[in-house]
């Protein structure tokens, strides 16, 4: 399981230090980010780590200059077992729309082989709605997110 905990931070820290070919070497090729959302510019079911690194990172950071944030500054683990990390991480800084993107994130991290091979990301979506998306336009995902879908 320590192995589990040292892949979740160097996941963030690598987020953190915006060490991109870390981020993409930590995740598996058919990664799967679960935004448990229905309606939003990031919501749903997003399948692959070419996706992930091609579309959504991409989507995130055209939204801030790197210069007035740090993504996942502060994160703390807060509960390990099986393959499974469950954590917090905070945002410091300021979006381009000149406004605080303090942002705090659920994480649901699942790791086998070393590899990250999904996360659910849960956020303050009216905050990234006033802060971080401005005129984004929705990224439509794989899946739309339901319960009844989820496995």
């Amino acid at each position: 399981m320590s192995q589990n905990r040292d892949i979740a931070e160097k996941f963030y820290t690598s987020i953190t230090n915006g060490e991109i070919q870390v981020i993409e070497d930590l995740l598996i090729d058919d990664f799967e980010l679960i935004v448990p959302m229905e309606n939003g510019i990031l919501s749903g079911h997003y399948k692959g780590k070419k996706r992930f690194m091609e579309d959504i990172l991409p989507l995130v950071f055209s939204c801030v200059n790197p210069e007035d944030i740090v993504f996942c500054k502060n994160f703390k683990i807060i509960n390990s077992f099986n393959n499974i990390i469950i954590s917090m991480a905070q945002n410091d800084g300021i979006a381009l729309s000149g406004k605080s993107y303090n942002q705090i994130y659920l994480h649901i991290m699942t790791i086998e082989d070393r590899k990250i091979i999904r996360l659910i990301e849960s956020f303050d979506s009216a905050l990234a709605n006033d802060s971080l998306w401005g005129d984004s336009k929705k990224l439509i995902p794989d899946k739309l997110f339901s319960l009844k879908n989820f496995s």
